[in-house]
């Protein structure tokens, strides 16, 4: 008798597994590129789809298998929210795809979109974002309706460049889309195809790539309960094994019609908990193709690959990291002050009658440089403050640039031509504001000017030849000791997350003492007149042209407008 109640008990166990749960399912978040610039696109079409009780925990690879899904129920209409940029609308993902595949499976769908080229999470959380403001409009009570689902797609390279923003752009929106009353689902995208630039920049592979925004998904997938379509990982299973199916458009990183086929209906069956194979549905792809995207989809969704140890992360406690601007002071002129930053009059150690800043070690900067990584004693020589210009968190210097054998050296040394640049390629550390590398750590490097002695600071900023170049974000502080380190928050900017600045409008009536070079752009920030023997610069985000150059800056020189003591 005990072994049959057992027996029972566990049956039932089962059935309610299967049809007692009523929780919708939810979608991935996806990633999209900076080169679309459309705008806004919203399409509401008469198909809907129902809602199905599914497991009660999500697909994220750390959790139950989604083959216990059971399919929604088809005499329900719902409603589904599309959120994203250029990998959602190219090839209208949501009307072209995602709707009559839905349909193809006995589904009654209606489906509406905000998307523009480039947007990330973030903004379409603002309210303060033209995109943002749709978002809210549609999740807000108006005519629109109520969705069901809300599919939520981030920038492709965030998750991998800036996690931190990307788990809170997850964060943000999924607490909008459950006030609404909607379920949001994540989006997660794939890897650069081979022989893209931008895996060389981010001196990753296809694979890499793949794994690593596949884990940040499961990461703040888990953190928040809400499921992962995996369509990275579907594109790596077709990219790998069945290399003559184009799923990346010609640059390499959109996706083809056959790409854009694979994630609708991966985002599909990962929402509706239907096998694919068992929809016939082809679209604009090829029957014999569709047949092995369809296969491809069922595999990420309902026999999910387990991410590598390596690429397993956590999104607890990891927010993005960004500077304070509240109070930044942007110079318009050159301020009515002496530049300091370079010395002039005598002879110094390089033979010349001017001469970078000096520290107390007298020399300008470590004469150690590398192309292809830096040793750790190298590394420490040249974070030693001691010398005038020093950096903590280079990896190597790039030898594409001019005078890269000096390039710690060219921050200061007076030459603001383009024949001495300081390209540098920063490691995949961080570091607190003391230079101790932490997971906790808000700067990709630390860049410390040494005076020799006691100085007051009127400006600090950068000349180049154009505002791309040098850091994005950064905090600037000052230090009398070296070691206890005061920030200056009328000097800290933020170009990253669009706080605009200005270059000084006389930036050509400043000439360097090598041959009277200009250089097309000064930007200055106010140091508000504060003392200090030091100044540190924490590297938030490297140069800003480029996402994937995030670790990375190229500049002329560093700039500093003051008196000594």
């Amino acid at each position: 008798m005990k072994r049959s109640a057992c027996i029972l008990l566990a049956l039932a166990a089962v059935l309610l597994l299967l049809v007692g749960c009523g929780g919708k399912p939810q979608i991935a978040d996806t990633t999209d590129d900076t080169t679309d610039d459309t705008t806004d696109a919203t399409t509401e079409l008469d198909t809907s789809v129902t809602e199905a009780a599914t497991d009660s925990e999500s697909i994220a690879v750390t959790e139950a298998p989604a083959s216990v899904l059971s399919p929604l129920p088809k005499d329900n209409k719902y409603s589904v929210l599309f959120i994203g940029n250029s990998y959602t609308k190219n090839n209208s993902l949501p009307t072209d795809v995602f709707l009559p595949f839905a349909k193809a499976a006995g589904y009654n769908v209606q489906v509406a979109s905000v998307l523009n080229g480039g947007h990330t999470l973030l903004g379409f959380a603002s309210k303060d974002d033209t995109y943002g403001a749709q978002v809210a409009a549609r999740l807000g009570a108006s005519s629109f309706g109520k969705y069901d689902y809300v599919v939520i797609q981030e920038q492709s390279l965030r998750p991998v460049t800036e996690v931190g923003k990307y788990y809170d752009g997850v964060r943000a929106l999924a607490e909008m889309i459950r006030a609404a009353g909607a379920t949001p689902v994540i989006y997660s995208t794939w890897g650069r195809k081979t022989g893209s630039a931008d895996l060389a920049d981010l001196n990753m592979t296809n694979e890499s790539m793949t794994w690593t925004l596949a884990a940040a998904s499961e990461a703040i997938g888990k953190e928040l309960d809400i499921p992962v379509a995996y369509t990275g990982l579907a594109f790596f299973d077709v990219y790998t094994n069945s290399r003559s199916i184009e799923l990346y458009a010609s640059d390499l990183y959109h996706p083809s019609v056959n790409g854009t086929y694979l994630a609708g209906v991966t985002i599909f069956s990962r929402i509706f908990g239907v096998d694919p194979t068992e929809v016939e549905y082809n679209g604009k792809v090829g029957a014999a193709n569709a047949s092995i995207l369809r296969e491809a989809a069922r595999k990420a969704v309902f026999e999910t690959p387990s991410i590598p140890e390596e690429y397993k992360t956590s999104s607890e406690g990891v927010v993005g990291v960004t500077a304070d601007t509240s109070m930044m002071k942007n110079l318009k002129k050159l301020p009515d002050a002496q530049l300091i930053s370079v010395l002039k009059g005598g002879k110094y150690p390089n033979g010349k009658s001017f001469s970078g800043i000096l520290g107390t070690k007298n020399k300008i900067a470590s004469v150690q440089y590398s192309v292809k990584g830096l040793s750790d004693a190298q590394k420490a020589d040249i974070a030693d403050i001691g010398y005038g210009v020093s950096v903590i968190g280079v990896e190597r210097m790039n030898s594409e640039s001019k005078g890269y054998t000096k390039a710690v050296e060219n921050l200061v040394n007076g030459h603001w031509g383009a024949s001495l640049m300081s390209n540098l390629i920063f490691d995949d550390k961080l570091y607190d504001i003391s230079g101790n590398a932490s997971e906790n750590g808000k700067y990709r490097a630390l860049i410390t000017l040494n005076f020799g002695r006691e100085c007051t600071f009127n400006a600090v900023g950068f000349a180049s030849g154009n505002l791309k170049g040098f850091p994005g974000t950064a905090d600037v502080y000052v230090s009398s000791n070296g070691v206890d380190w005061v920030i200056v928050p009328s000097a800290c900017w933020d170009r990253v997350n669009g706080e605009e600045i200005v270059a000084c409008s006389d930036s050509k009536s400043l000439v360097d003492p090598w041959n009277g070079n200009t250089t097309a752009t000064v930007c200055l920030f106010d140091m508000a007149m504060v003392d200090g023997v030091y100044i540190r610069i924490g590297v938030i985000n490297g140069r800003n042209d480029k996402t994937t150059m995030y670790n990375t800056i190229n500049t002329r020189e560093i700039l500093v407008f003051g008196e000594y003591k």
